[in-house]
């Protein structure tokens, strides 16, 4: 067992080269294409395991290499890009992500007791957020996500936001190595065990107890999204050779979407959503377009969240992915710009703000797809009153599910009804504590229509009061740490020279 105390060096471990393979196959598993929740909670006990067993730049190295294949392996096919340019992202991510290692293996030996447990969840938190702060792509490969299956357990963002994952996750990978190198002696464990268990249990309890009795309050709304068969992607292409044929096709689907828009409404649905996209058109004709949904709208006494795609033929101005809300009154209440993603699909970007409509089913919004991704961004629906949150989409088949999961955690952060509606993708409906109301497949439904009783009155979430308090907190904790562990290293070096200079 290691000595404790100042510059206490963790003992050579015979199994660490185990360790590392172990750690590499878990992390396989434990992001992108083939998550396995538990997964997630192991890897990182095992890479730290390694890590405290090797010399410093040698330990950094092997694990951001295994690290980097894994990455390349389980998000191939996941990300918009060509090859070299997924190996080299994976690569950049995998070596931001094993900075917290590194800390780890910097940090703990110089410190001591139970509170150098705290350094790898603070780091890991701290990395995580400001990493995906500035990452154009928004939250994608937080760890959050990969928790998606345990409600209860994702009830903790509507506190945390996505902060808590990391923190959690990575304590878990610092007390069992805490505790393995007590050789698990019960005596020298017992109460650092007691402590994390106790706050897991907590952290079960509160969402158990969330789900089971806080409920939405009475009175829902339908809402009809709907999906034609034709696609809209190969429309584009044909605008390039014959801008007539491209009115002709784009007509035809838009006659599609307006039939099926007042078969819903006859149905009962008050809320017709179409996904990302389907109003695709010249901007000459824009105006029509939208004529035509007023009608519609008045004429059906609902409301039509219409996306549209409108394109200038000069091809020097960028095309604009944007969000209308035609009233029962035939009035524009609500028009938002894409923000997430607009760099690389070559859109005009939003502004990021987030808009509302007052209707009798409380207070409406809508985003557009990617915007989904920005947590900070969508969190602005948590402050401004909104109840019921519009997205809709267009994904590729890779990210079906994946990409509508990671849009439930808007929901409970924010206490919103969520409906994002997608072509090429699941589409889902869920409650602000993100229970799922209806669901569609598009590549497995008959029928491209979801139909969803959504509850009209959002939920208070901590998380809309507080942001990211928790991340920064972890930022603050970990810039402490540093501080202390170096005053107390200079503080010791210091008392050993002493006497040296007293001869």
């Amino acid at each position: 067992m290691a000595r404790e105390g100042l510059g206490a060096m963790v003992r050579s471990d015979r199994w660490s080269y185990l360790w590392l393979l172990i750690g590499a196959v878990l992390s396989l598993f434990s992001n992108g294409r083939w998550t396995i929740p538990l997964a997630t909670w192991l890897m990182a006990v095992f890479l730290l395991r390694f890590m405290r067993t090797q010399k410093v730049g040698r330990g950094f190295i092997l694990v951001w290499l295994a690290s980097s294949v894994t990455a390349i392996i389980a998000w191939a096919g996941l990300t918009p890009m060509e090859l070299s340019m997924h190996v080299a992202t994976m690569g950049i991510g995998a070596l931001v992500g094993s900075l917290p290692y590194l800390a780890d293996r910097l940090l703990v030996p110089r410190l001591r007791g139970f509170a150098a447990t705290l350094v790898f969840p603070l780091a890991s938190t701290a990395i995580e957020f400001l990493s995906l702060m500035i990452n154009p792509n928004g939250s994608w490969g937080a760890l959050a996500y990969t928790q998606y299956p345990n409600l209860a357990l994702i009830q903790l963002v509507s506190i945390t936001g996505l902060w808590g994952f990391p923190f959690l996750i990575g304590w878990l990978a610092s007390i069992i190595n805490w505790a393995w190198e007590r050789s698990f002696s019960w005596h020298a464990v017992r109460r650092g065990l007691a402590l994390f268990v106790g706050v897991m249990l907590l952290v079960m309890l509160y969402g158990s107890v969330r789900l089971a009795l806080f409920q939405p309050q009475a009175g829902t709304v339908r809402v009809a999204s709907v999906t034609a068969a034709e696609m809209v992607g190969g429309m584009s292409w044909v605008l390039e050779s014959d801008s007539e044929a491209f009115r002709r096709g784009t007509g035809r689907l838009h006659d599609y979407y307006f039939e099926a828009t007042a078969r819903e409404a006859s149905a009962g649905a008050k809320i017709v959503l179409w996904p990302e996209g389907v109003g695709l058109g010249l901007a000459e004709d824009e105006a029509a377009l939208i004529e035509r949904a007023k009608e519609v709208a008045a004429k059906e006494g609902i409301y039509l969240a219409m996306p549209m795609a409108t394109i200038h033929q000069d091809f020097d101005r960028p095309f604009e992915n944007k969000l209308l809300i035609v009233d029962p009154n035939g009035d524009v209440v609500l028009e938002h710009y894409k923000y997430g993603g607009a760099y690389l699909e070559g859109s005009l970007p939003g502004d990021g703000v987030l808009r509302t409509a007052e209707t009798p089913y409380r207070t409406l919004s809508g985003i557009i797809c990617w915007d989904a991704d920005f947590p900070s961004v969508v969190s602005q629906a948590g402050r401004n009153g909104t109840d019921i949150l519009l997205v809709p989409s267009n994904d590729w088949r890779a990210i079906d599910p994946l990409h509508t999961q990671m849009a439930v955690f808007r929901a409970v952060e924010n206490g919103v009804s969520l409906v994002r509606h997608v072509s090429n993708g699941l589409s889902i409906a869920t409650d602000p504590y993100g229970r799922v109301l209806a669901s569609m497949d598009h590549f497995t439904a008959s029928e491209r229509v979801m139909v969803a009783q959504v509850p009209t009155e959002g939920v208070f979430t901590l998380y809309s009061v507080i942001g990211d308090a928790v991340a920064w907190l972890s930022i603050v904790g970990f810039v402490v740490i540093v501080v202390w562990t170096v005053f107390r290293w200079r503080r010791a070096k210091h008392t050993e020279s002493s006497p040296e200079e007293q001869i």
